[in-house]
């Protein structure tokens, strides 16, 4: 299941406007909200559970994560029918890769989301220091 569905792209876009932009054919969104959803994988992945990220349903999903997804998806779709940048789409572009790549790095603080679960120690988890034995050679 999608992240997010059609119907949520009302909230950054004309549901008019978009239906041109996609001519009235579904499957290029779901294919430019599933590319997004790799895109944003790819960023949060390092610091974060992305499973249980992207695997949220409705109401507990994370606001800021929806709000910045829905702005790459519009981008994405009205730069398909205009074949070029539209600068309000494109400073909402701007702003969620700022933020994925804030995050990514720590820079910013990312809320509530969820912490990548901790890679299990391998060995005994002690520091052994020395080398190997010492050898005298008649050289």
């Amino acid at each position: 299941m999608a992240f997010i569905i059609k119907e949520e792209l009302k909230t950054v876009g004309v549901p008019a406007v978009i239906e041109k932009a996609i001519n009235e054919n579904d499957d290029i969104v779901l294919d430019i909200i599933d590319e997004t959803e790799d895109v944003m994988r790819s960023y949060l992945s390092g610091r974060f559970n992305v499973d249980a990220v992207f695997n949220a349903v409705a109401g507990d999903r994370s606001g800021v994560v929806v709000k910045h997804f829905k702005k790459i998806v519009i981008d994405e779709i009205y730069k398909r029918k205009t074949g070029g940048l539209n600068e309000v789409t494109q400073l909402g572009y701007d702003e969620a890769m700022t933020w994925l790549e804030g995050v990514a790095s720590g820079k910013i603080n990312a809320g509530d989301l969820p912490p990548k679960d901790e890679e299990p120690i391998q060995g005994d988890g002690f520091i052994k220091f020395g080398g190997n034995t010492k050898y005298e050679s008649d050289f």
